[in-house]
């Protein structure tokens, strides 16, 4: 006899699966946009070029790969991030030597100021001696998360507590501390054995070698499957094709268009082939192509498109707007924006360029001249556009649009008076045939009729069905009269009477 689960049971498994999710690492933990820096890498013997851009987002290795022992207990990762703010207390053997070998980049950007009005410096980077010669400090390490310094050294070999172990951001005599810090007996054994791994990993001489190697292939390995799921992500995304389907297992027929183009790219690349295997055997519970993962990836990706858009139009200088509302679903006004910009290219051209999906829809409450123009105000500002840039604005024919007085278009051009407005086309051309077809007695019977019979049968094509199939739609409402008749219901049949003597008349059938 099987042995049915109680509810308690299937309630604890459920929580343990969630919490076995939970531990596992997020993307956001390696995907991160690249700081626009001018950076120089401080050189190791060895160097490795193989992180992986994509659309400028840089896969981080930190928190991808973690370590299980046979009972069950999560080593901490391996690879850790370049800031180092986000560094442990205690640094493990595998973490140092990743760090040591990775070695760290020297950031170069405009520094923030703090509340005192102090801020670092590049010339802190630089020691000057007594005798005018000037060192490279390439212990010397700047977090941007933090805004602090830190020791390199200190913060991976160190024991003792120091204020560069934890990170400094008292800029007020600076030099000084810097100065006593780079004497102290501390940071020179520190600085020592920093110099010896360092040689060591060059010479390919220290003791865990081979594990070292092995964690590099890993890196290597997981960062060509997130480039290829970020493939996957783009080629879907952009055909606006569904991800999902009706389940999640590899190998099933309808598990979705994602994990479909994943099954074929497998059979013929080896990385994801590997990795297919790799689920198969259950040798691996991290494989990111949960549902989870996929809407991260459309968000990071979403996010990357419209911070490049968004500069596109920046560096263009000067911009148009298109404003429209529309309710949604839940009957709640939805504001979407449009930016158009120019952009000359020497050598290639003009290239116009206009930005709808890439900007989000904002809600609005009401839609009024002044709540729309206000909400359009807000994201401008969260985009930091300049208002005083825009040339143009186009929308519908709109009273709460286009009115001389308290009208968007009014209100902008306060604001604004270079920012010339033009009705929309479309919306114009739409607007004059409705005005020419009320004019017309001929055009008010055909749509008249056209709405009856809507009504009668249900059907939101009629004009199709009056052209190619006008005797059978005869023949369909004789038998809806006689229906009618047999109810006793004499307002449809009367209805559907007069309809059929007037489908029959010269007059409609000409304008059919």
């Amino acid at each position: 006899m099987k042995k049915v689960k109680s509810g308690a049971t299937k309630r604890r498994e459920k929580a343990a699966a969630r919490e076995e999710i939970a531990n596992h690492p997020k993307l956001t933990h390696f995907l991160k946009p690249l700081v626009q820096t001018r950076s120089v890498s401080i050189p190791t013997e060895t160097t490795n070029n193989s992180d992986c851009h994509y659309l400028n987002t840089r896969v981080e290795s930190d928190r991808l790969i973690c370590e299980s022992t046979s009972n069950g207990i999560t080593i901490p990762p391996i690879f850790l991030s370049d800031d180092p703010s986000e560094w442990p207390d205690i640094v493990s053997d595998a973490q140092r030597c990743d760090l040591v070998k990775r070695g760290f980049k020297k950031i170069e950007i405009d520094f923030p100021y703090n509340l005192e009005r102090r801020r670092f410096s590049l010339n802190y980077y630089n020691r000057k001696m007594k005798n005018g010669e000037i060192f490279e400090r390439t212990w010397l390490i700047y977090s941007l998360n933090s805004n602090k310094v830190f020791c390199f050294c200190c913060k991976l070999f160190g024991i003792i507590s120091s204020p560069f172990r934890q990170g400094m951001n008292t800029w007020e005599g600076l030099s000084k501390k810097l100065k006593e810090h780079e004497t102290c007996s501390a940071h020179f054994k520190c600085f020592e054995q920093w110099m010896t791994l360092r040689k060591g990993i060059a010479n390919q001489t220290t003791i865990d070698e081979k594990q070292q190697k092995l964690f590099h292939k890993e890196r290597i390995f997981w960062r060509a499957v997130l480039e290829k799921i970020l493939d996957i992500t783009l080629f879907l995304s952009a055909r606006n094709l569904a991800f999902r389907g009706s389940d999640t297992a590899i190998g099933s027929k309808s598990n979705g268009n994602f994990l479909g183009v994943f099954e074929l790219l497998a059979k013929y690349n080896t990385v994801l082939n590997e990795l297919m295997q790799r689920i198969q055997d259950k040798e691996t519970k991290e494989h990111y192509l949960s549902n989870d993962t996929q809407n991260e990836l459309i968000r990071l990706l979403a996010r990357e498109i419209k911070s490049k858009n968004l500069f596109k139009v920046k560096k263009a200088k000067y911009y148009s707007i298109i404003l429209d509302c529309t309710p949604d679903v839940s009957h709640k006004e939805q504001l979407s924006i449009i930016l158009r910009s120019v952009t000359c290219t020497p050598g290639v051209g003009i290239d116009i360029s206009e930005n709808f999906s890439l900007f989000p829809v904002v809600s609005v409450n009401d839609t009024t001249g002044k709540r729309l123009f206000n909400a359009f105000l807000n994201q401008a500002k969260n985009w930091d556009l300049n208002i005083l840039d825009c040339r143009g604005q186009s929308y519908d024919n709109g009273a709460n649009m286009k009115v001389k007085v308290k009208g968007v278009q009014a209100r902008f051009l306060e604001m604004n008076p270079k920012a010339l407005y033009v009705p929309c086309a479309n919306h114009s051309l739409n607007l004059v045939i409705v005005d020419g077809a009320l004019s017309s007695i001929s055009a008010i019977s055909f749509f008249g009729v056209l709405s009856r019979l809507y009504t009668l049968l249900s059907s939101s094509k009629c004009v199709k069905p009056l052209r190619f199939y006008l005797k059978e739609i005869i023949e369909a409402l004789e038998n809806l009269e006689e229906h009618a008749l047999e109810k006793r219901d004499g307002a449809t049949a009367t209805k559907v009477r007069s309809l059929t003597e007037y489908i029959r008349t010269w007059p409609f059938l000409l304008s059919n």
